[in-house]
C-alpha cells in the first residue's frame, strides 16, 4: 500500500454517510424514481389524430381573431376523447381559461388505422354541448376539411416550460453554453472522483472506470428496453419508467463488477513496483469493451425518444432560447450529488476515517489495526457505483452509449483529476468542472474537430508547469502510477 505520506492530512480529505447508507439512500431514490413513473403511466395518453380534430374544433368555436393558446390535453381514461384546457383572448382583453371537451367514435388505436381523422361524436365547449346540428355544421364546413382547416389549429402544449430571462443574443448564448459546461464538467467530475478514490490509497492510476462506466449505461439501455417491450408502457412514459430502473440496476451490475476487480486485480496489484497496475488495467479496458462488442453488438445502442421535457432558461428577442431538459437536469443534480456524497463519506464516516488512515500512511493504520485490503476493496467498489451513475448520465442525457466510449471518456475524467489535483477529492470536483466549461467555450467559438486535441494537449502543458494541479502539491515528489 501507499505509505510514507506524511502527517499533514490524507491526500483527498473532503467531505460525505457509510457506503453502505449512501448506496440505501441511493436506492431508495432509484424506486421513487421509479414508482413516480410507473403511477404517471397508469393514465391514457394523448392519441395525435384526436389532438389536432379538437384544436381545429376549438378555432371555429371562438370569436375570429382570438389568440388561443392550449395550456394542457388530458386524455380520457377510455382512449375516446381528450379535453383541451386553452386560454382565449380577444385584442386588447385579458385571456380566458377554456376547457373543451371532444369525444369521438373510434378509440386511439384504431383511429389510426383509419384513412381519415377521428369522427366527431360530441363536443363540450366552456360547459354548453353543442347541438348534433351544430356538430354536423361544424364537421361538414370545418373540421373535414382537412389540412386546410387544420392549418389554422393552435399548436400543442410545449414540453418545455416557461420563458426564461429575457436577454440578448449574447446573453442567451452565454446561458447555453454554461449550461453545456455544467453538464459535461459533472460528467467529468465524477469520474474523476472515483480515480480519486483509488489513487489516494494505492496511489497509482487505475484506467478502468471509464469502461465500467459503458458498462453501466448498457446496464440502463437495457433497462429501457425491457420496460418498453414488457410492461406495455409507451413513449415519454415509459422511458422514464425505464430510465428509473436504470437507476437502481446500473449501480447493482457496475458496483459488484467493479468489486470483483478490485478482489482480483487491484488489491494484489497495489503493492507491486513499476507499471503493473496501469498496464493490468488498459488491459480491462480492452477486454471490457470487447466483450461488450460480443456481447451487444458493434453498433451503438439507442434509447427510445421521448426525453423531451425541460424548461426555457432565456430568450432573445428572436425567440431563440436557452433550454435544459428534465433528464439533463436530473443527471446534472444526479452528478454532483454523487461526487459531494462521496467527499462527506471520506470525511465523516468509519470508512471515512480508515480511507483517510491508510492514504496518511498505511503501514501505521495497520498497526492500529485497520484493515487495508478491505479498505481498498470497499473504495473500488463505490467507485465503480458513481462510474455507473456516470453510465446512468451518458443514457439519460445523451439518448445512445457505445462499447468504444470507455476508454475516452475516462482519459477526460482523468484529466479533470489531475487539473484539480489527483490526490483531492475538492480537486476532482473543481478539475471537471473546469474541464467541462474549457470544453464548452472550445466548441462555442474554435472549430470541435480539435477539442479533444487541446484537452489532451493542455494535459501536457499542465504536466510540465504544475504537475501537482490545481490544489494538489505544487511541485510533488516522484509519484506511482
Amino acid at each position: 500500500m501507499a505509505g510514507g505520506r506524511g502527517r499533514g492530512g490524507s491526500p483527498c480529505g473532503s467531505p460525505g454517510g457509510s457506503p453502505g447508507g449512501l448506496v440505501v439512500r441511493l436506492r431508495a431514490l432509484g424506486l421513487v424514481l421509479l414508482t413516480a413513473s410507473l403511477v404517471a403511466a397508469c393514465g391514457a395518453r394523448v392519441d395525435p389524430g384526436q389532438s389536432l380534430v379538437c384544436r381545429t374544433a376549438i378555432v371555429a368555436l371562438h370569436p375570429e381573431g382570438a389568440r388561443l393558446d392550449i395550456a394542457r390535453e388530458i386524455p380520457d381514461a377510455d382512449g375516446l376523447g381528450l379535453t383541451l384546457v386553452h386560454d382565449a383572448a380577444l385584442p386588447g382583453e385579458p385571456p380566458r381559461r377554456v376547457r373543451t371537451s371532444c369525444r369521438f367514435a373510434n378509440a386511439a388505436d384504431d383511429s389510426l388505422a383509419e384513412s381519415g381523422p377521428p369522427t366527431l361524436t360530441t363536443v363540450v365547449h366552456d360547459g354548453v354541448a353543442l347541438s348534433p346540428t351544430a356538430l354536423f355544421l361544424l364537421d361538414r364546413y370545418w373540421t373535414g376539411r382537412g389540412p386546410l382547416a387544420a392549418g389554422a389549429a393552435p399548436a400543442r402544449p410545449t414540453a418545455l416550460a416557461g420563458t426564461g430571462l429575457a436577454l440578448s443574443h449574447g446573453g442567451v448564448h452565454a446561458v447555453q453554453v454554461a449550461t453545456a459546461a455544467v453538464t459535461t464538467g459533472s460528467l467529468y467530475a465524477l469520474l474523476a472522483v472515483a480515480y480519486c478514490l483509488v489513487y489516494g490509497l494505492v496511489g497509482r492510476v487505475f484506467l478502468a472506470f471509464g469502461e465500467i462506466a459503458i458498462v453501466g449505461g448498457y446496464a440502463v439501455a437495457i433497462a429501457v428496453g425491457v420496460v418498453l417491450a414488457a410492461s406495455g408502457i409507451a413513449g415519454e412514459v415509459g422511458v422514464y419508467a425505464g430510465l428509473g430502473l436504470g437507476l437502481v440496476l446500473a449501480p447493482l451490475v457496475a458496483g459488484s463488477l467493479a468489486r470483483m476487480l478490485a478482489q482480483g486485480v487491484v488489491a494484489p496489484l497495489a503493492h507491486r513496483p513499476g507499471y503493473a497496475m496501469i498496464v493490468a488495467s488498459f488491459g480491462l479496458v480492452i477486454a471490457l469493451s470487447e466483450g461488450l462488442r460480443l456481447l451487444q453488438g458493434g453498433s451503438e445502442v439507442w434509447i427510445a425518444p421521448g426525453r423531451v421535457r425541460g424548461l426555457v432558461l432565456a430568450t432573445n428577442p428572436d425567440g431563440a432560447t436557452a433550454t435544459i431538459t428534465l433528464t439533463q437536469g436530473v443527471a446534472i443534480a444526479l452528478a454532483l450529488a454523487g461526487a459531494l456524497a462521496a467527499m462527506l463519506l471520506v470525511a465523516r464516516t468509519r470508512f471515512g476515517r480508515a480511507w483517510r488512515a491508510v492514504a496518511d500512511d498505511a503501514h501505521a493504520a495497520a498497526l492500529m489495526g485497520v484493515d487495508a485490503r478491505a479498505t481498498l476493496v470497499t473504495a473500488v467498489t463505490l467507485a465503480g457505483a458513481l462510474a455507473a451513475f456516470a453510465g446512468w448520465f451518458v443514457v439519460a442525457h445523451y439518448g445512445n452509449i457505445s462499447f468504444a466510449g470507455g476508454l475516452l471518456l475516462g482519459l477526460k475524467a482523468l484529466v479533470a483529476a489531475i487539473l484539480g489535483g489527483i490526490g483531492s477529492l475538492p480537486g476532482a470536483l473543481l478539475g471537471g468542472l473546469l474541464l467541462g466549461l474549457g470544453e464548452s467555450l472550445w466548441s462555442a467559438f474554435l472549430p470541435g474537430a480539435y477539442r479533444d486535441v487541446a484537452v489532451f494537449g493542455a494535459l501536457a502543458l499542465l504536466l510540465a508547469l504544475r504537475p501537482g494541479g490545481l490544489l494538489g502539491d505544487a511541485h510533488p515528489g516522484h509519484q506511482r502510477v
